[in-house]
């Protein structure tokens, strides 16, 4: 099955909340995690969410590139491409992105999907998590509304 529309993703998290339980969240930082993460997913029969955080982003860029940005991009290319081999539904989150690193890490993601939807194509990533727990309550409130 393809990655998780924005209505398929609702109905997961929708239904984990009225029944009572969670779907798996594996963070994963190369194309070896990602192969293995969609293969427990199979294996279990779960649908399930895959996390890029920003560490992760960097390492799958490589050693010389060190782009968070650009190496989740890469990696949710990967699991765009080999979801639809499977029988389950994936989401694909962001996770913990600290305030300094919006404009190197989130905003590009969001653009890479506003260009995506441009073509017609599905969203990169169905979330993102802001971590603005360093900031007063009134910064914090402030960032998330303009995301």
């Amino acid at each position: 099955m393809p990655i998780a529309s924005f209505e398929q993703y609702c109905a997961m998290l929708e239904s984990a909340s009225k029944n009572k339980y969670a779907y798996p969240a594996i963070n994963i930082a190369s194309i070896e995690a990602a192969n293995a993460a969609l293969a427990g997913f199979a294996e279990a029969k779960s649908d399930g969410i895959i996390q890029v955080s920003i560490g992760g982003g960097e390492h799958a860029s490589g050693q010389m590139i060190k782009d968070s940005a650009l190496g989740a991009i890469s990696l949710a290319n990967h699991i765009h491409l080999l979801a639809e081999r499977y029988n389950m539904f994936i989401a694909l989150h962001t996770d913990h992105c600290r305030p300094e690193k919006l404009e190197s890490f989130i905003y590009p993601l969001i653009k890479e999907t506003e260009q995506r939807r441009a073509e017609g194509k599905a969203n990169l990533f169905q979330s993102h998590m802001f971590d603005g727990s360093s900031l007063p309550i009134d910064d914090n409130m402030r960032i998330q509304e303009n995301l």
